[in-house]
């Protein structure tokens, strides 16, 4: 028995929408077939059997959401055949990612975010996800909890699974911006939302302004995303960005050292995103 479609390693491309693509396959026997197959790509694997009777499968059902290499093995009777292919994905139009984020009611300042960090590309040159050094996967960079095979590939899905850990975080600014029936309006909101996902408040309460207020003591480093200084560190006090900037930019690159007089900071990080 042999397959007379799909050709050994043909590509199937999944559509920017997303959709995913009919992958027919067909063999040279006849009667009652079983379809043995399974999806791999990295770590993650997916298997599963379907029954027809005749010689003729559609993969698309099975293989929706998952992409990578399907091998499929084809059995009629004691007659039996394998056979690889390779599913791949498009990237998204970025107003096609912004108009998904808009049908949502906690994502404000999320498409911000998704710009820096991805520019809304899904998919890296190989058409393969974006993963990241550490296991971060898609679009949103998902990585605890690990995404699923399915977030992984399906960039809505994705999309789905950062909202929800930007919810999270909104909900954590809310709960902050709240305390002691303190008022917030809604771009502080954001600011404290942004600022959360990469670390740390954004606001401290001025009680003689009767307001919430960007933490004072942080300049940040405008040529950087996230990186800045506490200026009531005795090291920085006094001293401009550019000074600052030409002392610790040298060591950006090899990561915050114990003891250094610069940060990582949440605040620069949603004055960067949010501008």
């Amino acid at each position: 028995m042999n397959f007379r479609t799909p050709r050994l390693n043909q590509l199937f491309t999944i559509s920017p929408t997303p959709e995913w693509p009919s992958v027919l396959f067909e063999t040279d026997a006849s009667g009652a077939h079983t379809w043995f197959w399974t999806v791999t790509w990295g770590a993650f694997s997916r298997s599963g059997q379907s029954a027809t009777d005749a010689n003729q499968w559609d993969a698309k059902t099975a293989i929706t959401n998952l992409g990578g290499t399907l091998t499929v093995r084809a059995q009629a009777g004691t007659d039996t055949a394998s056979i690889t292919v390779k599913i791949q994905g498009t990237n998204p139009v970025a107003g096609d990612v912004i108009q998904y984020l808009a049908s949502t009611t906690t994502g404000a300042g999320f498409d911000k975010i998704l710009a820096q960090e991805s520019k809304f590309r899904h998919f890296n040159a190989g058409n393969e996800p974006v993963k990241s050094f550490d296991n971060g996967f898609g679009m949103c960079q998902l990585t605890t909890p690990p995404p699923s095979f399915e977030q992984a590939w399906n960039w809505k899905l994705n999309v789905d699974g950062g909202l929800a850990l930007f919810g999270k975080k909104r909900s954590g600014a809310i709960a902050y911006l709240s305390q002691g029936g303190r008022s917030y309006t809604d771009e502080q909101l954001k600011y404290e939302t942004v600022c959360r996902w990469n670390g740390g408040s954004y606001h401290v309460w001025d009680a003689n302004a009767g307001a919430w207020k960007r933490k004072p003591n942080i300049l940040c480093d405008s040529k950087t995303g996230n990186i800045g200084w506490d200026m009531t560190d005795a090291q920085n006090t006094g001293k401009t960005e550019a000074t600052l900037h030409n002392r610790d930019s040298g060591k950006y690159s090899k990561g915050r050292a114990a003891g250094a007089h610069w940060m990582y900071s949440g605040v620069c990080y949603a004055d960067h995103v949010l501008g």
